[in-house]
């Protein structure tokens, strides 16, 4: 959820700033990382709420660190050329894994676009 406000307050922001200024924003959305977050950086709560009770979310993370696919330093060099660029992207999807997570997405959307057309496009005035 936080991702999802973070994207929100980016696209928002970068409509909101004088143009004159010339400030450019990119939301970065990485990937995994092999960095030391899923390892022994992070810190479970002692009480699990009971709709949760089917994640063993210590266990997959613990299962996880270290094996993500993606490179930190690269990511960095990534990073850099992305704040560095004239004309950088809003968004930027950074990790192959993320890579192919937001194809995923985007194929979905597009097909409740094509197939919800009717109900999204029939809501104009009948008089034009």
């Amino acid at each position: 959820m936080f991702q999802w406000a973070v994207e929100g307050f980016t696209e928002a922001i970068s409509k909101e700033v004088e143009p004159s200024w010339n400030i450019k924003f990119t939301c970065v959305e990485p990937g995994g990382f092999r960095t030391d977050w899923a390892g022994r950086s992070i810190e479970f709560g002692a009480n699990k709420h009971p709709a949760y009770e089917h994640v063993d979310v210590e266990k997959e993370m613990n299962e996880w660190d270290g094996k993500q696919i993606g490179d930190p330093r690269k990511a960095a060099e990534k990073m850099y050329e992305l704040a560095t660029m004239q004309d950088p992207p809003l968004r930027c999807v950074v990790g192959s894994d993320a890579f192919k997570a937001m194809g995923e997405k985007l194929e979905r959307y597009g097909n409740d676009l094509k197939r919800f057309e009717a109900l999204s496009t029939g809501t104009d005035a009948d008089e034009q």
